[in-house]
C-alpha cells in the first residue's frame, strides 16, 4: 500500500506526463505543492504546477560560501611559521651529534 506521499506523486506525474514531464520532474513539482502533517485539504493536493520547469528557471541561484577571515598574526606566530627564529650573538650553536652505526662486517 502506497503512502500518502507515493500517491501524491503519482496524481502528479499523471498529470504532467502528456506534457512529457519524468517522474523526477514530477517529484520535484509534488514537492512545492505537498502539505506535511496530519490530514491536508484535498485541494491543496490536487494543485499541481501547470508548467514546473519554467518554476524552475524561476529559482535563486545558491550563493557561494564565504572563506572565513585569517585571524591576526602576532610577531613570534609569525616568526614561527617563517622558520627565523631570533638568534642571540652570545650563545654559541650546540654541534651536531653523530650517528652512531653499526660496522659492517
Amino acid at each position: 500500500m502506497p503512502s500518502a506521499w507515493v500517491k501524491h506523486v503519482q496524481s502528479v506525474y499523471a498529470k504532467g506526463k502528456s506534457k512529457g514531464m519524468s517522474y523526477k520532474q514530477a517529484m520535484v513539482a509534488a514537492k512545492k505543492t505537498w502539505k506535511k502533517g496530519g490530514k491536508a485539504s484535498k485541494a491543496s493536493k490536487k494543485e499541481a504546477p501547470e508548467d514546473p520547469v519554467e518554476e524552475e528557471d524561476a529559482e535563486k541561484p545558491k550563493k557561494r560560501r564565504r572563506r572565513k577571515k585569517k585571524a591576526p598574526v602576532s610577531e613570534k606566530q609569525e616568526q614561527k611559521q617563517s622558520g627565523k627564529f631570533p638568534v642571540d650573538e652570545n650563545v654559541e650553536p650546540k654541534a651536531k651529534r653523530r650517528r652512531l652505526r653499526p660496522k659492517k662486517l
